[in-house]
């Protein structure tokens, strides 16, 4: 926020100091996560559209901020309210659009389950065989095949509420021409699940998801219980699980690494897949909140800053387009009553 200091009632104008206070945009990520996706837009040139390309380019170049005055103490603060993002899956920009969305709207959905349900958290990661990238599709869709089984099972309905799963796929470690295909999730339970026969051990969960994947090998499974701390207040509790929750789903994939043939191939792998599901009780809350069960990324600006209106008050729009060394200020729109 910025706070106005009018040093002389009588020479001072808004409008300029607006233009003055906020000529550069000082939310860095911005220009950060837009140099970032530079190594995107180099691979795709090689195979890719004119129109491909000049979305690519285009993507977060002009960004458009609400501006907000507190009616009371003078001070400024805005949001997002337009921007030119390209949506596609492997640009760095957009997946940190993503993964702020996926967080802020897994904590509303996480607080609605835990304001009407006894419930505690689970983080898990399943794995699969690497497969190389130009076997990733049928992988993906053997995996999805495979969670499908384990969660019809009379076992995992009678221990698990629900769940969210993020498949991530980043390059093997030791040879690129291979996929490192996982899962993280998290599982919703029952209170009482750490009593009684409910639990599932890790061990048990191996066997489980071995069983389903149908595979003669022992697939890694990862179980970390998320433990409550009890000096922390419910809002807390749910920020905390949602942070581990979304350390890792919609990371950028390290396109550093590889040349453009094998950038090629993991586009045309991974074209129209979801990698992002909801199930059981997270599906049906997500349903309620955001009339939608899958994840919708078509909105990657996100008002999801609130204002009071009763005291904020929307006094026009900042325009910023990319220039060297960051954003600049090229446009204050007024709205409303006249400034100055």
């Amino acid at each position: 926020m910025v706070e106005l200091y009018q040093k002389d009632l009588f020479s001072y104008n808004e409008e300029e100091y607006i233009k003055e206070e906020f000529s550069r945009l000082n939310e860095s990520n911005f220009f950060k996560k837009k140099l970032n996706s530079f190594v995107v837009f180099e691979l795709y040139q090689h195979f890719a559209s004119k129109s491909k390309l000049q979305k690519l380019a285009d993507c977060g170049t002009y960004l458009g901020f609400d501006l907000y005055k507190h009616i009371f103490s003078g001070e400024y603060d805005k949001k997002l309210s337009q921007a030119n993002f390209c949506r596609d899956r492997f640009c760095e920009m957009c997946n940190w659009r993503r993964a702020r969305k996926y967080a802020i709207e897994n904590f509303k959905l996480l607080k609605a389950i835990q304001s009407e349900n006894k419930v505690r958290y689970i983080f898990a990661t399943f794995t699969i065989k690497n497969p190389l990238i130009s076997d990733l599709r049928a992988s993906v869709k053997q995996f999805n095949q495979a969670w499908k089984r384990m969660t019809q099972t009379k076992r995992w309905r009678n221990s698990i509420f629900g769940y969210i799963k993020a498949i991530e796929i980043p390059f093997q470690k030791t040879d690129n021409n291979y996929i490192n295909l996982h899962a993280h999730c998290l599982l919703v339970v029952p209170g009482i699940y750490f009593k009684g026969n409910l639990y599932i051990k890790q061990k048990e969960f191996q066997e489980m998801w071995k069983k389903a994947l149908r595979v003669d090998y022992n697939p890694s499974v990862d179980i970390r219980i998320i433990k409550p701390n009890k000096n922390r207040d419910e809002d807390d509790e749910i920020i905390s699980v949602v942070t581990e929750t979304t350390k890792y789903p919609l990371k950028s994939v390290d396109l550093r690494r590889i040349d453009w043939n094998k950038f090629k191939i993991l586009v045309e792998q991974t074209k129209g897949l979801r990698f992002l599901s909801f199930g059981g009780i997270t599906k049906d809350y997500r349903r309620k909140l955001f009339g939608t069960e899958e994840f919708d990324d078509s909105d990657l600006i996100g008002n999801y800053s609130e204002f009071d209106l009763s005291v904020w008050e929307k006094i026009g729009r900042l325009w910023y387009s990319l220039d060297y060394g960051g954003y600049k200020l090229h446009k204050f729109e007024k709205s409303g009553a006249e400034l100055g």
